[in-house]
C-alpha cells in the first residue's frame, strides 16, 4: 500500500468552510441538548439524515453511538476496536487520544481542540473534529465529526432547479460548482463562454441567497 503524500494541516482548511460547518453543528448539539420536556434527538442521526459521518462518544472515549456515514468510512486506517475509534497512524492516534483526556478533565465545555488530521493509505485524509456537548447528556460527552477529503459527485441538476428554482442550464452549472470547480472549468464542460458561466452563477448566488463560492458549495452539497 503507498501513503499519499499530502500535507493537509488544519490551519490550512477554508476559514468560510470551518465556520459554516462548525455553526451548523453547534445548532444540531443544541436541539440534541435542548429542552428536557421533549424527547432528545440523536445528533448522530441527524447529521447521518445529511450524510455527514458522526460518533458520539462518553466521558471515556467509547462509542456510544455510530451513524451509517461513519460506519461506511471506516477502513483499516480508521475504525472501531473493541468499542473505541482506532487510527493506525501513530501521531493521529496519540492526538485522539490528548483531545480525549482534555474532555475528561475538563468541566469547560468551551475549550478548543483542534483539528485531527489522519492519514489514510492510497486516500486522501480524513480530518476528525470533537464537538463537546454543552450541556450534560447520559452517557455521551462529545460528538466526534469526519470530513473525509476527496471530490465528491455533485447534487443531481433537476433537483437543484426544483430547490432553488433554477433554470436548466443555472442548474447545471450549480451541480459542477458543488463539486468545488471554478466556473472556468464549470464553463468548458458545458461548452460555454466564461462570461456566461459567470453570469449564470451570479443568478445562482442571488437565487441561494449567497455570496461566496465556499458558501455556496457547503449548501448545494446538502442537497440529496
Amino acid at each position: 500500500m503507498t501513503t499519499l503524500n499530502i500535507s493537509v494541516d488544519g490551519g490550512n482548511l477554508r476559514a468560510e468552510e470551518e465556520r459554516i460547518l462548525s455553526s451548523f453543528t453547534q445548532r444540531l448539539l443544541t436541539i440534541a441538548t435542548g429542552s428536557r420536556e421533549r424527547p432528545q434527538l440523536s445528533a448522530t442521526a441527524a447529521l447521518n439524515a445529511l450524510r455527514l459521518p458522526a460518533v458520539s462518544v462518553d466521558e471515556r472515549g467509547t462509542v456510544v453511538e455510530i451513524n451509517a456515514a461513519a460506519a461506511d468510512l471506516f477502513d483499516n486506517d480508521l475504525r472501531l476496536k473493541e468499542g473505541r475509534l482506532f487510527i493506525r497512524d501513530a501521531g493521529a492516534r496519540a492526538h485522539l487520544k490528548q483531545s480525549l483526556d482534555r474532555l475528561k478533565e475538563a468541566r469547560d465545555n468551551g475549550i478548543d481542540l483542534e483539528p485531527i488530521i489522519v492519514p489514510r493509505s492510497d486516500k486522501y485524509p480524513v480530518i476528525l473534529r470533537l464537538w463537546p456537548f454543552e450541556e450534560a447528556v447520559p452517557e455521551v460527552r462529545a460528538l466526534i465529526t469526519f470530513n473525509a477529503l476527496g471530490r465528491r459527485p455533485g447534487p443531481p441538476a433537476a433537483i437543484l432547479a426544483k430547490t432553488f428554482r433554477l433554470t436548466p442550464s443555472e442548474a447545471r452549472l450549480a451541480c459542477i460548482i458543488a463539486r468545488g470547480a471554478p466556473p472556468d472549468t464549470a464553463a468548458r464542460e458545458l461548452k460555454i463562454s466564461r462570461e456566461t458561466a459567470r453570469n449564470q452563477l451570479k443568478s445562482v448566488f442571488a437565487k441561494t441567497d449567497t455570496h461566496r463560492q465556499s458558501e455556496l458549495v457547503a449548501l448545494l452539497m446538502q442537497v440529496t
